[in-house]
């Protein structure tokens, strides 16, 4: 039986379970993507809103402390030094992504927080993709990055506070 997609826990998947490749994760219906941070989906309104990010080691301002962390927001492709995950230009609330996650802020809506083998070592498993559960996401701000632009001038990233919720509210 094919799982839908759904905003909080998916049934039939256990907070703890790993997959292997994004591909699976992708097939469980955690996340909308193999390649993408921030997943999405519509409400019922119609109206995208974020169900799920990957902790993958994206960009150098992201901070995983387990039971909170700092997401950073997306950018289109091309916008992001792969070597050293410093982004070369300011992100913006209208990209797609972005703005569907802070649309789960507003409504107040979890996500589903999968951590991957490139996220930070204390948390992540080495070559794997764990689901770690539903997150609240608490916080939204527009901050200035650790990365500069190649002119030198600031960059202004779109990010996300999330604190883990209690095991009971787990699914």
């Amino acid at each position: 039986m094919e799982i839908e997609r759904v905003i909080g826990h998916v049934e039939g998947v256990d907070v703890g379970a790993v997959f292997h490749r994004r591909l699976d994760v992708m097939r469980a219906k955690l996340h909308r993507t193999n390649q993408k941070g921030i997943s999405w989906l519509a409400d019922e309104d119609g109206s995208e809103v974020g169900d799920a990010v990957v902790l993958n080691g994206g960009y150098e301002d992201d901070e995983d402390h387990w039971t909170w962390v700092r997401y950073t927001g997306a950018s289109p492709d091309k916008d992001k030094d792969e070597k050293t995950k410093s982004l070369l230009r300011s992100q913006s609330w209208t990209y797609r992504d972005n703005a569907a996650l802070k649309r789960s802020y507003e409504r107040s809506h979890p996500v589903r927080v999968i951590r991957g083998y490139g996220g930070d070592s204390r948390y992540s498993l080495s070559d794997d993709y764990r689901y770690d559960g539903l997150y609240k996401i608490t916080a939204v701000r527009t901050a200035v990055s650790k990365s500069t632009a190649p002119d030198g001038s600031k960059i202004e990233i779109c990010q996300f506070d999330l604190a883990r919720l209690p095991d009971e509210l787990q699914g």
